[in-house]
């Protein structure tokens, strides 16, 4: 199958990629665990971010924003760390540790790096029927706040969203909600650690969401 490479993916290849997809092991009771705590502690109360703060934390929201924006995938990928998820709960009303817990319920995403790694080569084939026409995003992020966390070796952002997605021959889609992202310091670079996206009309049905949200 021939796979399409991304000019843009700055010197990290597919064959980069499908490296991560041959060990994938730390999703596990412990980290269903801290991702119920998560919800909790998005539950919080944020503050305004620091001028130093807004520097590292918005500005790496901002990157990826773009990023997914240019399809840029590659690139997209080398911001989240090695024990990454990526996390679109199926329920409204959130945060609630019980009613959005991935470990037993449905879930409209939930990647861990090697699923991440699977959905950009399977985006990258050009054969994908659900991705034919692609689909193109505008993501606008806005009303960002530090939370409060127990953990001093995390920082956690919550963020307010709005994305819209348009395939050519289909009506435009738009997506609303809250994000909230995880940080970490990873080989002395910050990566994303962990993102949720909640959607504001989660429980909803919608027509396709095999795009990057």
């Amino acid at each position: 199958m021939n796979i399409k490479t991304d000019p843009m993916q700055g010197g990290f290849t597919l064959d980069d990629i499908l490296r991560d997809t041959l060990d994938s092991t730390y999703i596990d009771d412990a980290y269903y665990a801290k991702l119920r705590h998560d919800m909790v502690e998005w539950d919080g109360k944020g503050t305004l971010l620091s001028e130093a703060e807004r520097h590292i934390y918005e500005a790496l929201i901002t990157e990826e924003n773009w990023l997914l924006d240019r399809r840029a995938f590659e690139r997209w990928y080398q911001l989240y760390s090695r024990k990454c998820v990526y996390w679109v709960p199926a329920v409204g009303d959130l945060p609630d540790p019980v009613r959005a817990d991935p470990q037993r319920q449905v879930t409209i995403a939930f990647d861990d790096r090697r699923r991440l790694g699977d959905r950009i080569v399977w985006l990258r084939t050009g054969v994908a029927y659900s991705q034919l026409p692609p689909s193109y995003t505008s993501h606008i992020s806005t009303a960002f706040v530090r939370m409060p966390s127990e953990n001093k070796s995390e920082v956690k952002v919550r963020s307010q969203f709005l994305i819209q997605e348009m395939r050519a021959g289909h009506e435009i889609q738009t997506f609303s909600g809250w994000m909230g992202h995880v940080f970490v310091e990873e080989d002395g670079i910050t990566k994303i650690d962990r993102k949720v996206v909640c959607l504001l009309d989660a429980p909803r049905s919608h027509h396709n969401m095999t795009f990057l949200l």
